[in-house]
């Protein structure tokens, strides 16, 4: 058997895996049988690993916790001022579009354009808007009076019915693909000769009523009355103009 101290020397190379074969084999073939060779041996082998997996410095390991924990929190941070940032500018373009274009508002008679047909006893009266982003709708409801707020009603006993304009804005995207389209609001009366006038309601159901019922037509600045037989001529839609 090898000396210890020539096994020993040979035992850096061996660990490296630069020794010969025949090296190699009387290295092991020492170890096996000298204890103190073999603890040696396993010794430098667990340094040779130390060095390759340096142990970590715990205080190292902390800080870069630490470190990691206070990026992530302000990560976190940016990442909800994002989120409320876009959600707080949905809110706003959502309000703005809603105001703009789904709201529905009062018309000044100065922005509305009355339309006059005749034909046969049927009568057209159109409200037309003056700007070209906006369009016109209305309803027909129940006349009230402004001071007391009764309800107001015709000679006939009927109540007196209450036109009602309004406007809404049309978004570009709408306005494109509206293009052509009719932006008007038109009501109708059919004028017989027993002095009745037939027009259609709120309900679109058509509906009878005395030539001599009143109408009143509500702008935003104003309301107008007029007399139902008046509309049988262009000189009673003038005074809705």
């Amino acid at each position: 058997m090898m000396e210890c101290g020539i096994i020993r020397d040979l035992m850096p190379s061996y660990v490296d895996g630069l020794t010969s074969e025949e090296s190699s084999r009387a290295v092991e073939e020492h170890v096996q049988e000298c204890a103190e060779c073999r603890d040696f041996l396993n010794a430098m082998k667990a340094d040779l690993e130390s060095e390759k997996y340096p142990k970590i410095d715990e205080v190292q390991v902390k800080t870069e916790i630490k470190a990691f924990k206070k990026l992530k929190k302000v990560m976190d941070r940016m990442i909800f001022g994002s989120i409320a940032a876009v959600l707080l500018v949905a809110i706003f373009l959502w309000g703005f579009y809603e105001n703009a274009f789904l709201s529905r508002k009062s018309v000044m008679s100065g922005d509305v354009k009355v339309t006059y047909e005749s034909m046969d006893g049927v009568v057209r009266i159109g409200f037309e808007p003056k700007k070209d982003n906006v369009q016109l709708d209305g309803w027909m409801g129940v006349g009230h009076d402004e001071t007391s707020g009764d309800v107001l009603t015709n000679e006939s006993g009927r109540e007196r019915e209450r036109l009602t304009l309004v406007s809404c804005g049309i978004s570009p995207v709408r306005r494109e693909f509206d293009k052509g389209s009719d932006r008007n609001f038109y009501v109708s009366y059919v004028f017989l000769d027993d002095g009745t006038v037939i027009y259609l309601n709120e309900y679109g159901e058509c509906e009878r009523v005395s030539e001599n019922d009143i109408l009143t037509v509500e702008f935003g600045d104003k309301s107008v009355e007029v007399m139902l037989k008046e509309l049988r001529t262009e000189a009673g839609a003038e005074k809705l103009r």
